[in-house]
């Protein structure tokens, strides 16, 4: 009973800004061992490689061995892109964005915010991503791991720390959907004004009401009775990409 509550909580109150249509072929790039269940392709580099992904890799439905700068499909088959946890790891971002705009109508990214990243600091990924107004804003990742996994295993076993983060998403997260354009920019510094107080207190305030919170809270609790296995078996029922 406890699991099944805990699944209900979360996606309650668990939101992301992804949106794929009910019809049209829905394409899925670095898909790793979490495919949305919406796409209908998923393409990977690196089949064997779990060095840049969570598990090993599912292959459920087609999947193309292909490097996501050159796509192998035509132009405008698809009528939706998802694209998550992947944009931070391009070799060259903007051509990369230049696939997705070219293949699709329209999409989603998703990535870890700078903030997350110098936290978290995941060592195989390339950039640190900001959301400047409507433009995705990456610069290259400093080397150094200050605080190795901490903040891994804080989330994942302190449900406090886990409400703190999820009250501020757009702190911790970047979530893009486009249609028709990707605005990208590289730059070789952060646009981030970290000495700013005004700046700082717009960033922590709190994005979620205080029941939202409560509930996430509750919902952060009992999810620690989930195992791998379960939450693989939830989203799959459900048909959603996170638990």
């Amino acid at each position: 009973m406890r699991p099944l509550v805990a699944c209900l909580l979360l996606f309650l109150f668990m939101k992301q800004k992804i949106n794929p249509p009910k019809t049209g072929l829905v394409l899925e790039i670095g898909s790793g061992d979490n495919p949305n269940p919406r796409s209908d392709i998923l393409v990977d580099r690196y089949i064997n490689d779990n060095t840049e992904r969570g598990g090993n890799i599912v292959i459920d439905r087609p999947l193309i061995v292909a490097d996501a700068h050159h796509l192998p499909f035509r132009d405008g088959v698809f009528s939706y892109v998802i694209g998550s946890h992947i944009l931070e790891h391009m070799d060259d971002p903007e051509q990369f964005a230049r696939e997705l705009v070219r293949v699709g109508k329209a999409g989603y990214l998703g990535s870890p915010s700078e903030i997350a990243e110098r936290m978290f600091h995941w060592s195989f990924h390339r950039w640190y991503v900001n959301l400047i107004d409507d433009t995705l804003v990456l610069h290259p990742k400093e080397q150094g791991e200050p605080f190795g996994e901490l903040f891994d295993y804080m989330y994942e076993y302190n449900p406090l720390y886990y409400l703190f983060q999820r009250s501020m998403p757009s702190l911790f997260w970047v979530e893009k959907e486009w249609k028709g354009e990707i605005k990208i920019k590289v730059t070789d510094k952060s646009p981030l004004q970290l000495k700013d107080p005004q700046t700082l207190k717009r960033m922590v305030q709190p994005e979620v009401s205080l029941p939202t919170m409560f509930g996430m809270f509750v919902s952060a609790l009992l999810s620690r009775f989930f195992r791998a296995e379960t939450r693989a078996k939830i989203r799959k029922f459900f048909k959603r990409s996170y638990v």
